[in-house]
């Protein structure tokens, strides 16, 4: 079985289904990276990348198909970056995989793949879930959820908003909190965040496990100073007469955001088992 990306890319055939590949694979490390996509390369950089392997399948005209390796640090960050964007739950390729509009995404174990076939027809679609298959059953062994994660109360948590992460911009693009890292979250704080539905509104759990209590008091306080401004209880009514609450047990933080109520938010506390 292979073990390294060169093993997998080795896997992947010469033609199929009237697809030759166009040329040799190119690897990008982390000091190229934006040369190939340039604005996203950071996303998989927050994510602990190592290397990714490209290569493309053409046929007849200018069509071509696009398949992207993406070798993570670890099978968690392989997930954050699946889960990044994700609108779906589907396990029909690797360990949890999208397809829409002739793009193909999924992980599995530490590595995060792309197939892009657009415009999108059922021929291509075919040629796409099959290379899909090869990539995934080329991949030695599977990768666990990032801890954390299980830590979300299930009931109600719609699981295709569950995001993973460790770098604070990509909070605020999920659900925005400030331009300042006010939670001190980065590399040695995994994050996981949750949206549940409450009053017909979006109620998101945000959880950040530190490396210790004090590390996550001293980012608790930073919080209630900038965001909750002091409110009594650590719950504040926020614009539009929805609620944001903290809670710290331990080395870990939970956050609630958009919830209808105060005691929409002290209810999700008491639900948190971590």
């Amino acid at each position: 079985m292979p073990r390294t990306l060169n093993d997998i890319g080795r896997k992947l055939p010469g033609s199929i289904g009237g697809w030759t590949r166009a040329a040799p694979p190119v690897v990008y490390t982390p000091q190229n990276l934006s040369t190939y996509i340039d604005g996203g390369a950071e996303l998989y950089l927050s994510y602990n990348f190592r290397q990714a392997l490209s290569l493309k399948y053409k046929t007849t005209g200018k069509d071509e198909i696009t398949v992207d390796i993406f070798e993570m640090g670890t099978s968690a960050d392989a997930f954050g970056v699946f889960a990044h964007s994700r609108e779906t739950i589907d396990s029909t390729v690797g360990q949890g995989s999208e397809y829409a509009a002739g793009l193909l995404t999924f992980w599995k174990d530490r590595y995060y793949v792309s197939i892009l076939a657009y415009p999108e027809t059922p021929a291509k679609k075919d040629v796409v879930f099959t290379l899909g298959r090869t990539i995934a059953d080329s991949i030695e062994g599977r990768g666990t959820l990032p801890p954390i994660i299980s830590l979300l109360p299930a009931e109600g948590l719609a699981p295709q908003s569950v995001r993973y992460f460790h770098h604070y911009i990509w909070l605020n693009s999920f659900y925005f909190v400030s331009d300042e890292n006010v939670l001190d979250i980065g590399n040695d704080t995994p994050a996981a965040l949750g949206t549940y539905k409450q009053g017909g509104v979006g109620l998101v759990l945000l959880l950040v496990r530190y490396p210790s209590a004090a590390r996550a008091e001293a980012a608790a306080a930073r919080f209630r100073k900038d965001f909750l401004g002091g409110a009594p209880g650590d719950l504040r009514e926020m614009k539009g007469g929805r609620w944001s609450g903290l809670l710290r047990r331990g080395d870990l933080i939970a956050v609630v955001f958009n919830a209808p109520a105060a005691d929409a938010v002290r209810a999700m506390f008491i639900r948190i088992k971590g």
